[in-house]
């Protein structure tokens, strides 16, 4: 009894913080994502040129988000330039194939549906969810030079 007290102990505490929040958000724009790449694999020929400069936009206001949230004077500024810019580039990306997705979807819902491929999408979004999530938690043991 004591193992399954501590275990919904823990879950409603898990359950009840902004971290559920972070997870459902970054599943649902992950999942966008993969239909967005199968947009562009498929051959469905996306407009991109009128929605680019939305994305480059969005890409700006994460790279000064993320300056803002970086910079200190206890960090080196090209690691920090370095840094921001490597999350800005992964944002753009992001965005770009999240909202192609969004519109491939909304273009061919059957498609989706009648595979289940938003099923297996969905899956594979969790599953990178939980590994960035553990790699955040983890990545001084990777970046140490020990």
């Amino acid at each position: 009894m004591a193992l399954s007290d501590r275990f919904g102990e823990r879950l409603r505490r898990v359950a009840g913080t902004r971290a559920v929040f972070g997870v459902a958000g970054l599943t649902v724009l992950l999942t966008c994502a993969f239909v967005g790449l199968l947009a562009f694999v498929s051959g469905a020929r996306p407009d991109v040129g009128s929605r680019l400069p939305y994305y480059v936009l969005a890409m700006a206001v994460v790279f000064v988000a993320a300056v803002f949230r970086l910079d200190d004077r206890e960090r080196q500024g090209t690691h920090v330039l370095t840094s921001v810019s490597a999350v800005s580039v992964v944002a753009f990306v992001l965005v770009g194939l999240a909202v192609e997705g969004v519109v491939y979807a909304l273009q061919n819902p059957g498609e989706l549906v009648a595979s289940q491929l938003i099923v297996y999408f969905a899956a594979a979004a969790l599953i990178c969810t939980g590994v960035a999530v553990w790699g955040l938690h983890h990545w001084r043991e990777f970046a140490s030079s020990e």
